[in-house]
């Protein structure tokens, strides 16, 4: 995947840049946020808006966001043939926590 499809030697980053969020942060408690924005990935931008759960607990802020890479349709290669099948995209789960200093 990485050598063949992603080319990671040629492209190494991939990255999520938001432009805007929808949704409010609820204090001590769990929030639903859409972030959007564009997402760099094999060295071209896609628009793409992603769900997160967002739980903020004392210092603390932590967030889950699934989504899906399209990966064909951004123009990679379908590595499945007639032995191998394989979806045409990539299910993708970010967790992510951030400290608070206060």
């Amino acid at each position: 995947m990485h050598k063949e499809i992603l080319e990671s030697g040629r492209y190494p980053e991939a990255s999520f840049t938001a432009d805007r969020v929808r949704g409010q942060l609820i204090s001590a408690g769990q929030s639903h946020l859409e972030f959007h924005g564009v997402f760099r990935i094999h060295g071209e931008d896609h628009e793409l808006t992603l769900p997160a759960d967002v739980v903020e607990s004392g210092d603390d802020i932590g967030a889950t966001v699934h989504f899906a890479i399209p990966y064909v349709k951004w123009g990679m290669k379908n590595p499945s043939n007639f032995v191998l099948r394989v979806d045409d995209h990539v299910d993708m789960e970010v967790k992510a926590t951030v400290h608070m200093r206060r």
